[in-house]
């Protein structure tokens, strides 16, 4: 499993090799961020949403593990979570929930436009059902959400360095990201 996983990140992270994050989101109390918001940082990203059972904390745990395990090294990082669910989730919300993991993490949500948008810059997938069926927006009270699992490395100059699968740990993304920093 753990090489599927490998082997899929690998073929998003050379699909995505030449392009260039770009972004137009919301952060609690700061407004309208992008990805020029944090100039010099690498931008170390996930997507998901704040009811999420399982997927997302673990994520979460593992960046911001991986944040603590590289210590002084990690202040040329910001870690970003992006919430890929605009009906429930609010700045406000998704910012705090992702403060629990790490003070540093940032917590960003957009309208739904801004989160295909993000959702197509990072090659991510995610969407809605009910019942194990698809549903589209006008979304019912209830329903589920689905998404892609991986941890973007971008550069300061909002390049690709490398993309993590789900489970990776906090020991191997902060060893893998070590290579990368200054």
């Amino acid at each position: 499993m753990r090489y599927l996983l490998f082997a899929l990140a690998l073929m998003a992270a050379e699909a995505q090799a030449d392009a260039e994050l770009q972004f137009s989101l919301h952060q609690d109390g700061v407004g309208r961020v992008t990805q020029d918001s944090w100039p010099g940082q690498y931008l170390l990203l996930t997507v998901g949403y704040l009811s999420c059972p399982d997927v997302c904390p673990t994520t979460l745990w593992d960046m911001a593990s991986a944040m603590k395990i590289l210590g002084q090294r990690a202040e040329h990082i910001t870690p970003i979570f992006i919430s890929i669910d605009p009906h429930r989730d609010t700045p406000a919300n998704i910012a705090r929930y992702a403060g629990y993991f790490d003070p540093k993490m940032k917590g960003l949500a957009g309208d739904m436009n801004q989160t295909k948008a993000v959702a197509t810059a990072l090659k991510a997938t995610f969407g809605y059902s009910v019942e194990g069926r698809p549903v589209y927006p006008p979304l019912p009270d209830h329903y589920e959400v689905y998404h892609s699992a991986y941890v973007y490395l971008y550069d300061p100059q909002h390049r690709l360095l490398d993309v993590f699968g789900y489970g990776t740990g906090g020991d191997e993304l902060a060893r893998r990201i070590a290579q990368y920093l200054p």
